[in-house]
């Protein structure tokens, strides 16, 4: 029997060839990695140097690294171990953070549908820089007539951004902040 396919066919084919080749070549450097002791770390930036570079070979390769680490089980240990420690603005990169200047708590997290879920509350004192130059509270902002709304999504999406800085790397999971509560002054 004689199979005849396309070259538009082929080319497919050879493209997920390299690509399953390129994911095999990093889950084993990560497994080395592990061998020799080290923890290893998951930076959807390397994927392209790895040769990964569609969203499906991405989404395979993330996948790939959290059953490395010990998938949700290991995930929900590293989550836990985060509760009720106080985070800080500061303590990250301004292009995650902006504007904002704030500590917060997470406190509680929930697993549902394959997604774990973080709960927290800011601390009081926290402020905002506005576009404008003005420095305001937090209390302030989420107050304000035309910006409340756009402040307080902002913050939540500033804490859920620091949270998957902290917890991605480690465990190949995102987080999702579906609210917080910011505490008023």
């Amino acid at each position: 029997m004689k199979i005849i396919i396309s070259n538009n066919q082929y080319s497919l084919l050879k493209e997920v060839h390299v690509a399953i080749k390129n994911i095999e070549g990093l889950k084993k450097y990560w497994r080395n990695q592990q061998k020799k002791g080290q923890q290893i770390r998951f930076n959807k930036e390397d994927l392209d140097f790895w040769g990964i570079t569609t969203r499906q070979e991405k989404y395979y390769a993330q996948t790939a690294f959290q059953e490395l680490v010990g998938d949700e089980v290991f995930t929900e240990k590293v989550i836990k171990k985060l509760i009720g420690k106080t985070f800080s603005t500061k303590d990250f990169d301004d292009r995650i953070t902006g504007g904002y200047d704030f500590e917060w708590v997470i406190d509680n997290m929930e697993y549902r549908d394959y997604d774990f879920y973080l709960y927290g509350k800011t601390l009081p004192g926290g402020t905002v820089t506005l576009m404008d130059g003005r420095h305001i509270s937090l209390s302030e902002g989420i107050n304000h007539e035309d910006l409340g709304w756009e402040i307080q999504e902002e913050i939540k999406d500033v804490v859920q951004d620091c949270m998957d800085e902290i917890i991605l790397p480690v465990t190949g999971y995102e987080v999702i902040v579906p609210y917080l509560i910011i505490s008023e002054e």
